[in-house]
């Protein structure tokens, strides 16, 4: 058997996790999407939610009803990987009782 030529190599796609889910302390889902390497989204089902913001208007802390409560500064773990929170954005309600936030993260 001889060596392939570089046009009879085949590209390897790698598969990412990307979606992880986890239960809030009443049992109900919470679904952690990783949008980009710096990016995840957060929501689920929530009748209410709390925020705090800071003198600017910027999200420090949201708290689904049952959990999680993000904050920036804090952590969250995916992909059994602990990510620090950067930031919080909420977004817009598309469908009643679903709730979503972007989180900002590093290691």
């Amino acid at each position: 058997m001889g060596l392939l030529e570089c046009d009879q190599i085949k590209e390897v796609e790698l598969i990412q996790i990307k979606m992880e889910v986890i239960k809030n302390k009443y049992g109900a889902e919470r679904v952690i999407e990783k949008i980009n390497s710096e990016t995840l989204r957060v929501m689920g089902e929530s009748i209410f939610s709390r925020q705090s913001e800071d003198d600017d208007g910027k999200l420090t802390m949201f708290d689904f009803e049952g959990g999680p409560c993000l904050t920036v500064g804090g952590k969250i773990k995916f992909i059994q990987t602990n990510w620090n929170i950067t930031s919080i954005v909420q977004e817009e309600e598309k469908h009643e009782g679903l709730v979503s936030v972007k989180i900002g993260i590093k290691l």
